[in-house]
């Protein structure tokens, strides 16, 4: 665990290079998914075990983000072996983490998804199936994610992101948020399209 701490560029703590060598993280990372190493072959419980211990068990401890931030978990791990048929919470949650992380970070979050664009509307569905649970998801798990859903109605600029989360919100959602004569006008022009769609 990283015990001594440097200040990072958002006044947040940044570890030193000395710390992320010596977590057990950077040894699970060159293991598993660092770059230009050779792996062992992809495992689910790897995952599993990070998200329960250092994750969810650290209480989504800003440190223990970073560190798999900077061994770019979601980029070499979390993505490329993501399956919306066979994701666990803990899969899922943990992609939830590493995209907050890098709006955190202000990195661009959303380039990873277009590896694997096919894989997002599993994905973007499975993350609102966990916003619904009750019983089996903490409060802090439901911070993340609706941070996470603040991120996604925010970046509507991004295809990926924009395709599912339109399904979420209908045209009569729009005309009520709009003023009349503007409302009147997007439902003529939705009746339109719709009549040329249909034709």
């Amino acid at each position: 665990m990283v015990k001594e701490k440097g200040k990072g560029r958002r006044g947040g703590f940044a570890p030193t290079v000395q710390q992320i060598n010596a977590d057990i993280l950077t040894q699970v990372a060159n293991t598993y998914w660092a770059p230009h190493r050779n792996h062992l072959p992809y495992d689910p419980k790897v995952i599993d075990k990070i998200y329960e211990k250092d994750l969810l068990g650290c209480s989504f401890s800003i440190q223990r983000v970073m560190l798999l931030e900077f061994s770019q978990y979601l980029e070499n791990y979390l993505w490329p072996n993501f399956n919306a048929d066979q994701a666990s919470l803990a899969h899922t949650m943990s992609i939830v983490v590493m995209v907050n992380e890098k709006f955190r970070e202000s990195v661009p979050p959303w380039e990873i998804f277009k590896s694997k664009p096919e894989q997002f509307p599993g994905f973007f569905r499975h993350v609102l199936d966990i916003s619904l649970l009750e019983e089996s998801v903490t409060i802090k798990e439901k911070v993340v994610i609706l941070r996470f859903l603040i991120h996604c109605f925010s970046s509507l600029e991004t295809d990926v992101i924009r395709e599912q989360v339109q399904q979420l919100v209908s045209l009569p959602m729009w005309s009520c948020l709009l003023p009349v004569s503007t409302a009147v006008c997007i439902v003529l022009y939705w009746n339109i399209l719709y009549c040329n769609v249909t034709m």
